[in-house]
């Protein structure tokens, strides 16, 4: 082989090891993305079979998952009798049930009632000369303290309005602040909240300032806390098919890995073989002008 063709053929080896050892890093990095996805497949199989679930027990109810509406039951023997707050104090509720009833009479004498759900949407309808600061204040204003700020600053308008809501009245109290939380009524959301401490459970007490007082779920007999196995057989179906995938694409990358590895080897030989070809050229061709 002639020093030119051994030269080409080395640059030409030179690229096929550069190329193997690029799809090597590629098929360990791949491995490496597996070996993550494992841990994940794992940890969620653990986290079903180790899922536990709130009970309420009540004399009528028997045994049965806790929700918000057994908790805020006032029916002693269905419920609990209880209330949620988070750690500020504010009283959980599931939505905000309030409005204002705007009333005016038209020039036939007929009463027309306007109900707004939205302190934004009153001072548009019946706002309008507000601007700037003002309005924005206003706007974000409870619709309770709208209605009153209405009376207060226009008492000529030829409008009433009348502020409502539809609060638990067990649970209302002028002094008291609400937390408005749709999700509270998700059972799952609910226990989060309360096991991380998020919330708390009081319970009705006449010595109290307030009436209420804490009342801690761990250890009593009102609300257990149990292991749910309701879920184990598919999320151990779940996992089995789940590893048998990620096993079955570990082996195949394994495989190839071992392949490029063997080729590498092959590669590297004929690259040694090469090179000594090359340098006998060298030194046949250019020895005589050393």
């Amino acid at each position: 082989m002639g020093l030119a063709a051994s030269q080409g053929r080395y640059l030409c080896l030179t690229a096929r090891m550069s190329d193997l050892i690029y799809e090597g890093q590629q098929i360990s990095q791949q491995r490496m993305k597996l070996a993550e996805e494992t841990q994940a497949i794992a940890d969620e199989y653990n986290d079903a079979m180790n899922n536990t679930i709130m009970k309420a027990n009540t004399p009528n109810g028997g045994s049965q998952q806790l929700t918000y509406d057994i908790i805020t039951n006032k029916d002693p023997f269905t419920g609990l009798c209880m209330r949620i707050v988070d750690l500020n104090g504010n009283v959980v509720v599931p939505k905000q049930s309030d409005f204002i009833t705007a009333t005016k009479t038209d020039e036939e004498g007929n009463e027309i009632s306007t109900k707004v759900s939205s302190s934004f949407e009153f001072v548009n309808l019946f706002m309008a000369d507000l601007e700037g600061e003002e309005a924005e204040k206003v706007s974000n204003m409870r619709l309770e303290e709208v209605a009153e700020y209405y009376k207060a600053n226009y008492p000529n308008s030829g409008v009433t309005v009348e502020y409502t809501d539809t609060l638990d009245g067990s649970i209302k109290n002028p002094d008291e602040k609400y937390l408005f939380d749709e999700n509270c009524k998700d059972p799952a959301y609910l226990q989060e909240m309360l096991t991380t401490g998020q919330w708390l459970l009081e319970q009705v007490s006449p010595e109290a300032e307030n009436g209420w007082e804490e009342f801690l779920w761990q250890g009593s007999t009102n609300i257990t806390q149990s292991y749910d196995t309701s879920d184990d057989a598919a999320a151990e179906a779940k996992y089995e098919a789940a590893m048998k995938e990620v096993q079955k694409k570990d082996k195949l990358l394994e495989l190839r890995l071992e392949q490029v590895q063997t080729e590498e080897s092959s590669v590297e030989k004929e690259i040694e073989s090469i090179k000594q070809i090359i340098e006998k050229n060298i030194e046949d061709s250019f020895g005589t002008f050393a």
